[in-house]
């Protein structure tokens, strides 16, 4: 593209507006910006910075690069460019010193003023390289600070979200005290005697605790407790649940700096710096993905950690006590190398089993009572014998252990209430926990299919239509490559799925996209 006529920016602008919109829901606005304008008008590249100085991180978008022209000199130029632009405070375009036809325009990105701010403020700038000398035309340049002013206003009102974002969840990270039961509350019952010596004995020292147990048996609610008794705060929680993503992980765990990965609009701080001094109670730690597993070995080992896009010339460190928690198998999941055996024993100095609510069923009365006070502790709660008796019975699998106790009993206060008895006493008929006969399955064992054919014909049936499925992806995706001329980004907005995901899907079609850019006019 060698020009833009005056009546022709508007349709083109539009497409960049679209594009910067819809990089905004999927936290690739700057690159979906970058890459619209490299599109619209022809750029060979694009750059933007958030920093106000010129040494500071950049997002780039596709290259094409200057034959014999040398990176180095490519990046001096654009740290030139970019430096001109934050001390001019205005446009800067012209030739390119190392192509006879190229040229380049770049112009600042503004803040938009606040209520505490009488005026704008600069907070980076976009520049954009061309072949040929279109960044010396003025409707180009129209466009492209179009483009700068949106950019800078997303930018700011980006950072503005992400920063109370940060709030919160700093917020929610912290353990609050409120009305929890106690260490020693927890550790009261006889059967759970070999646990408080193992507990009691680590109070004092800053050793890993994992503690392993099925789900609902109140293994988080303990390693809160323990930390809370031992006086090691902040007690902050990490649950990354199935998150695999290396990126993602080291934000959550160690924070990033602004400008390190698409959407890092602000500065984040990860959750060990958070609970430095403190307890960081990790829930599911089996969940890690191997290379998220290194980092925390690493972490564990020295105490240092890196930010993404940390430039310091010394790391960060951070000196707290890791409780981790799962309801996993963990001899399983070193014996089949899903999680690592030497990651393991850092984090598990005291390994605690947290035995299920049906192997201590002696206990459940006492826990109960407790329970009940801590859900309304200014009502004396009370378990009558029918209730004790139906709460011990052996007909009950307590599956979701403690935390189906708890709600069996908040339904129970809610119903004894509503019955309008007069005293806070608990019966069996308000447990309403069944302990007659059984459930029986509606379907019976003579009902069944024959199980070896069934499922072979069923893995038959799903193979041809993984394979029917792959055709037609594949052809989804050429169709769209098409209208697209083979450029990625723009493939990926008209499916509304991420650019990276659609490349790793093309690559594991085998479909060629530069095949596609042939095709364009």
């Amino acid at each position: 593209m060698s020009s833009i006529k005056p009546t022709e920016p508007w349709p083109r602008v539009r497409d960049v507006v679209e594009a910067s919109v819809m990089g905004l829901h999927r936290g690739r606005f700057i690159e979906e910006t970058l890459e619209a304008l490299c599109v619209q008008l022809g750029a060979a590249s694009a750059w933007s910075t958030l920093e106000t100085k010129g040494n500071g991180p950049m997002h780039r978008s596709r290259t094409t690069s200057f034959r014999g022209v040398s990176p180095a000199i490519l990046a001096m130029h654009v740290a030139d460019v970019l430096n001109q632009v934050q001390s001019k405070l205005k446009t800067v375009a012209g030739p390119v010193p190392y192509a006879p036809d190229g040229s380049f325009i770049a112009v600042p990105l503004w803040s938009l003023p606040t209520g505490s701010s009488q005026g704008r403020s600069l907070i980076g700038a976009l520049y954009l390289e061309f072949g040929k000398d279109q960044g010396t035309h003025e409707p180009v340049v129209g466009v492209v600070e179009t483009a700068g002013a949106l950019l800078g206003g997303l930018i700011a009102q980006q950072t503005v979200i992400e920063d109370t974002r940060e709030d919160l969840r700093a917020e929610r990270a912290t353990e609050p005290g409120g009305a929890q039961l106690t260490l020693d509350e927890l550790l009261a019952p006889e059967s759970m005697a070999d646990i408080a010596r193992e507990l009691r004995s680590a109070i004092g020292s800053d050793e890993s605790i994992m503690i392993v147990g099925e789900s609902g048996t109140g293994k988080t609610q303990l390693a809160t407790a323990f930390a809370h008794a031992s006086n090691q705060a902040p007690i902050v929680r990490a649950t990354l649940g199935l998150a695999d993503d290396l990126n993602t992980i080291t934000s959550e765990l160690f924070g990033h700096e602004r400008g390190s990965f698409s959407g890092a609009v602000s500065k984040r701080k990860g959750l060990v710096e958070y609970a430095d001094k403190g307890t960081l109670i990790f829930d599911e730690v089996l969940n890690l993905p191997h290379h998220a597993q290194q980092l925390l070995l690493d972490f564990t080992q020295f105490g240092s950690y890196r930010p993404l896009g940390y430039q310091g010339p010394q790391p960060k460190t951070a000196s707290l006590r890791i409780i981790s928690v799962t309801n996993g198998d963990v001899r399983k999941a070193i014996a089949d190398r899903v999680f690592r055996q030497d990651l393991y024993y850092r984090l598990a100095a005291v390994p605690i089993a947290l035995p299920p609510l049906r192997a201590r069923r002696w206990d459940i009365p006492n826990i109960a009572v407790r329970y009940l006070h801590r859900i309304d502790p200014i009502t004396s709660w009370e378990l009558d014998g029918s209730a004790m008796d139906a709460l011990l019975s052996p007909k009950l699998s307590w599956e979701g252990n403690i935390r189906e106790l708890e709600s069996v009993l908040k339904r129970a206060q809610n119903r004894a209430r509503a019955a309008g008895d007069g005293d806070p006493v608990i019966q069996a008929r308000h447990l309403e926990l069944g302990v007659g006969e059984p459930p029986t399955s509606s379907s019976r064992p003579s009902e069944r299919p024959a199980v070896h054919d069934d499922i072979r014909g069923r893995w038959r049936k799903l193979s041809e239509q993984e394979n029917d499925l792959e055709a037609a992806e594949r052809a989804v995706i050429e169709d769209a490559l098409a209208l697209c001329h083979g450029i990625v980004a723009r493939t990926a907005r008209m499916l509304d799925v991420p650019r990276t995901g659609l490349i790793s899907r093309i690559g594991r079609l085998g479909i060629d996209t530069e095949s596609f850019k042939e095709r364009k006019g």
